[in-house]
């Protein structure tokens, strides 16, 4: 029997949806599989869109944080028109948020964990556990 590895942390994982929760909205912008998905789709999202996340709840390990997110950029009659729900894994937040270096942490361990689970190559296993170093990060989304 081949017992499967658990994603996330569950305390850890609960915690962070906690702390998002008390500070919605989050501004984020689509991350490079969501913009995959969404082409699939056959919908053409920019890059630079934002996004406001108005909603979080921790699905488990199967979808970790999940965000449900509203379009700022469209039609202002549209604005709080539910558009997707989506992993925050596939999302890139604004900089400027007071958990996103939290939020960046656990997305890259999430990463790390589903690419061991789905592969189990080496290559994974030598990925890194911290951050490279940092940037010198600009203001939000480069406003």
């Amino acid at each position: 029997m081949v017992k499967q590895m658990t994603v996330d942390n569950y305390f850890e994982a609960t915690e962070l949806t906690k702390k998002l929760e008390a500070s919605l909205p989050i501004k984020v912008k689509a991350g490079k599989e969501f913009i995959k998905m969404l082409k699939k789709r056959g919908e053409i999202v920019n890059p630079e869109k934002e996004f406001e996340v108005n909603w979080v709840a921790y699905s488990g390990d199967e979808g970790g944080i999940m965000c449900r997110l509203v379009s700022k950029n469209d039609n202002p009659e549209d604005e709080d028109k539910v558009q997707y729900v989506v992993s925050i894994t596939h999302l890139k937040i604004d900089p400027n948020h007071p958990h996103a270096e939290e939020i960046a942490t656990y997305q890259r361990e999430r990463n790390r964990k589903l690419m061991l689970q789905n592969r189990g190559s080496l290559m994974t296993e030598l990925m890194p556990l911290h951050p490279p170093k940092k940037r010198k990060s600009s203001k939000g989304f480069g406003k």
